[in-house]
């Protein structure tokens, strides 16, 4: 699964609730098959529906339990080797039923049927319906426990096991599931779809799709394929068709063994909550990354496509083929697919230079785990609550940046040695972290599970201090990194690969090492005397945080044309961190800004870029705005005479990426008229004909005309997103319509997130937008606690603690209203204690940075935009 973009901040949240042990089901009685009939019209607002399930009894027992959430049972009926079974159940919560036999099941087969009748869920989770150009639609999502919102079921993903999926839906409705059609049978006005039997595999990864769907053939893969659109977007499917076949293709050769499902779907959903999800055999996608406009489809749009499905194509192998055994490794299934992801994406389609991504990717989660809050990134799910917030940051993030290490350290090929060997001899059953581990120290003949524990199963990510000490010797040190300066922390050890570069002054040596001990001396091999640089993680594939002497670290900042591109991208990320825990001052960051402003790598200048935002989001106050956008303009110009203000036939695809993201700081921070002013013409040439427009410049047009866009710019925006036929054209617009800053517009915005035309997973997406805009923070903050029982009503329960990020910024009375909002009855939900955790300690985090910088930040952008000294570089303050 690829999350929602507030999930990958979000906690693993874990409130008073019965334990899981109390509430999994147990293994006395566990089922073998299940067959499934729904009998399914989207444009009403229920269904019905009958399960039969054939059970496995492996002890004497009088009760079971299944899960069956907010239905009505209407038949409970169960059989055994004898004839019938009595039987009676009583609901509980979780949605788990008990069930009572008379007299106790002896050893063996028996069956259990259920006739059941359900409402569609409508808020874009479990099985629901929607409406979209007149027409009605059902889908699914069922990651982690909504399959028991849809039908009864064992809904945990140890029980693996065959299922068959009966349709019966409107003869004018496509109906498809996870295998390929058995057999069909009209009947008047309705048709019955019977699917084939699936291989085993847990009910979160069942799908369904029906509605008058139109489809698009996947050419040139080992099975059939297509691509499922609603009415009228088939025309946006052929990117995907085209980019399908060569990474299935790839992921075929990696794991060494065929695609192992009989056919695959891509099916494109309007409303959706993930990105993607990696149903065995049926994909789902939100609309707007699966479809693109032949006609305006920007380099963003397809490096998407192409990293979200080589992430749910590789889950058909890793996740579906293998499936966890629990949700405590949920993080190795969603680290090993975008792991392999991007090295399939970048393998088939390099120009997109997804090794760079990574980069940025690894520091949301290095963020993360310099929190004193932070979980362990393996722990045991203990509690009832919100597993569908183990997808975060370290689930995906982190556990992919181990994975690239340790790949570096046991070698490409012994690694995939490992990975074909646990393919092997775990296909169709559910496994576990241990097995993984076994597989890969059995092929590269090192201690892996150790390794990668000391990462997996303690919180927080280490520091690793490098200090040349003479005669080509380095000391090296760990301990936790903190985002907090002063923070103390228990004393953690991890067994750390790393990767050391330094320069002789002619040539560029690399060595590796184990770093397991709390301090070591190493000696560079081949080195008599200092290097003239030292890089202590070369590659920029190493999971820690790295720190130098000064004189040394000036030293590598001179010499970073000598490091590769995303070395560079990474020597900015590992700074800003620095700087954030105070031990990099001011003066020094923003030089180091400037000077690599200069690069010409666009995947440089983009952490620039993202550098520049976070100190202004810290320090630029609005005594201050003149000044930074000042600065701003000084540190970011020189990028835009390389980088352009327009797109160039033939360029390469990281400039035009970079593009937007430039013109956005340059416009919206530094106040630039060589952006701001064509700005404002590509937003309403693209509103007259979106075609006519390069569609980032679009974007960054609709977003930088909106600054001081009135009222009838806010309706004209209104107005184009109500009729956008293009998915990512209507995502646009909405993010447009928070980006506006006058008064009454911003009202505007707020109240149509409510009462507008907004699809579930829409709502919140003009207000996150404002939430990253200091001065409309406190209002945004408002407004999301004034229409909080509104919001609750349109969204999953499980993303109702998400709204405590409004709470965040550098705030520390916005934070004290939050947790006092969030105290209050009707506002504590599940798990909400635990993100305001996480809240609080970033915001703690970013006035502290504010208290301790902002005299010497002040003062040197004061010198630099006045032509006064900028003063040393050592930061002092």
């Amino acid at each position: 699964m690829i999350p929602r973009p507030l999930a990958l901040v979000a906690a693993l949240l874990f409130a008073s609730a019965p334990a899981w042990g109390d509430l999994r089901l147990g293994h006395d009685v566990v089922p073998t098959f299940e067959s499934i009939r729904l009998e399914l019209d989207p444009g009403r607002p229920d269904y019905t529906g009958s399960v039969r399930i054939e059970l496995m009894v492996a002890s004497r027992t009088d009760s079971f339990r299944f899960h069956a959430r907010e239905m009505t049972l209407k038949r409970v009926a169960l059989r055994g080797p004898g004839g019938p079974v009595d039987v009676t159940y009583r609901e509980e919560e979780s949605g788990l039923v008990v069930a009572h036999t008379r007299p106790a099941l002896a050893p063996g087969a028996h069956v259990l049927e259920i006739d059941f009748a359900n409402d569609f869920d409508t808020r874009a989770t479990s099985l629901y319906r929607l409406e979209i150009g007149g027409h009605a639609y059902a889908f699914t999502q069922f990651e982690a426990v909504d399959a028991r919102g849809a039908f009864p079921c064992w809904d945990e993903p140890e029980f693996k096991i065959p299922w068959q999926l009966t349709l019966v839906v409107p003869a004018t409705d496509l109906a498809l599931s996870n295998t390929p059609i058995e057999k069909e049978t009209p009947a008047g006005s309705r048709r019955t779809v019977a699917f084939e039997r699936t291989p085993p595999m847990p009910s979160y990864l069942l799908a369904i799709a029906t509605g008058p769907l139109e489809t698009v053939p996947i050419e040139g893969m080992s099975v059939p394929g297509r691509v499922v659109t609603v009415q009228g977007a088939k025309r946006l499917a052929a990117a995907a068709a085209q980019v399908a076949p060569p990474i299935l293709a790839a992921l075929e050769r990696y794991f060494g063994r065929p695609y192992p499902y009989r056919k695959l779907d891509l099916i494109a959903v309007p409303e959706f909550w993930p990105g993607a999800m990696e149903n065995a055999g049926a994909i789902t996608f939100a609309d707007r990354a699966l479809l693109l406009d032949p006609a305006t489809a920007g380099p963003k749009q397809r490096r998407t496509l192409v990293t979200y499905l080589a992430h749910e194509m590789s889950h058909m192998w890793f996740g579906d083929l293998v499936t966890m055994r629990w949700w405590d490794d949920l993080w190795l299934n969603e680290s090993f697919a975008s792991w392999m992801g991007d090295k399939i994406s970048q393998e088939t389609f390099p120009e997109f230079d997804v090794p760079v991504l990574e980069v940025g990717a690894r520091q949301e989660a290095l963020e993360l785990d310099s929190r004193p809050s932070i979980r362990a990134m393996r722990q045991p799910v203990g509690d009832d609550v919100n597993l569908d917030q183990l997808a975060d940051a370290l689930a995906y993030n982190k556990g992919q940046a181990l994975l690239v290490m340790f790949e570096s350290w046991l070698g490409p090929e012994a690694m995939q040695r490992g990975v074909r060997d646990y393919i092997e001899h775990h296909a169709w059953k559910n496994t576990d972290a241990a097995d993984l581990w076994s597989a890969l120290g059995k092929a590269s003949g090192r201690d892996v599970a150790a390794a990668l524990g000391s990462f997996v199963d303690q919180p927080g990510a280490p520091l690793v201090t490098a200090e040349p000490m003479g005669d080509g010797r380095v000391r090296l040190r760990q301990q936790r990194f903190l985002a907090t300066a002063g923070s103390a922390a228990r004393p953690v050890r991890w067994k750390i690969p790393v990767r050391l570069s330094w320069s002789d002054g002619t040539k560029v040596h690399e060595q590796r090492l184990l770093l397991d001990a709390e301090s070591q001396i190493v000696r560079l091999e081949g080195a008599r005397r200092d290097p003239v640089w030292l890089h202590p993680n070369a590659g920029e594939g190493g999971y820690y945080r790295w720190s130098l002497p000064d004189r040394w670290r000036q030293a590598l900042n001179e010499h970073a044309g000598a490091l590769d591109v995303r070395e560079r991208t990474g020597l900015l990320r590992n700074a800003a961190a620095l700087f954030e825990s105070g031990q990099l001052h001011g003066p020094e960051y923003l030089a180091l800004l400037e000077r690599m402003g200069r690069d010409k790598a666009p995947q440089v200048i983009e952490a620039v870029v993202d550098g520049v935002r976070r100190v202004h989001d810290v320090f630029a106050g609005p005594e201050l705005e003149t000044t930074f956008a000042a600065w701003t303009r000084s540190a970011l110009g020189p990028a835009l005479g390389g980088i352009g203000l327009t797109p160039v036939a033939g360029e390469p695809a990281p400039r035009s990426l970079a593009r937007p993201e430039l013109l956005m700081a340059l416009g919206e921070l530094g106040r630039d008229p060589r952006v701001n002013t064509p700005a404002h013409g590509w937003a309403d040439a693209f509103l007259e004909r979106p075609a006519s427009v390069d569609p980032l410049s679009a974007e960054v047009g609709l977003a930088l005309a909106a600054l001081d866009g009135d009222v009838a710019r806010f309706e004209r925006y209104r107005r184009a997103f109500e009729t956008a036929p293009v998915p990512a054209d209507r995502r646009r617009l909405l993010t447009a319509l928070g980006q506006f800053r006058r008064p009454e517009p911003v009202e505007r915005a707020l109240a149509y997130s409510m009462t507008g035309p907004l699809r579930p997973n829409e709502i919140l997406i003009p207000a996150q937008r404002m939430s990253g805009v200091v001065a409309l923070q406190d209002r945004v903050f408002q407004w999301m606690t004034v229409s909080y029982d509104s919001i609750a009503r349109r969204i999953p329960p499980t993303s109702l603690s998400e709204l405590a990020l409004f709470g965040g910024g550098c705030s520390v009375d916005r934070l004290a209203a939050a947790r006092a909002f969030f105290a209050t009855p009707g506002h504590a939900p599940a798990g909400i204690e635990e993100q305001l955790s996480r809240v609080t300690d970033a915001v703690k985090d970013c006035a502290a940075l504010h208290d301790r910088e902002v005299a010497a930040v002040r003062r040197y952008l004061s010198n630099r935009t006045t032509g006064g000294p900028a003063g040393a570089l050592q930061g002092s303050r």
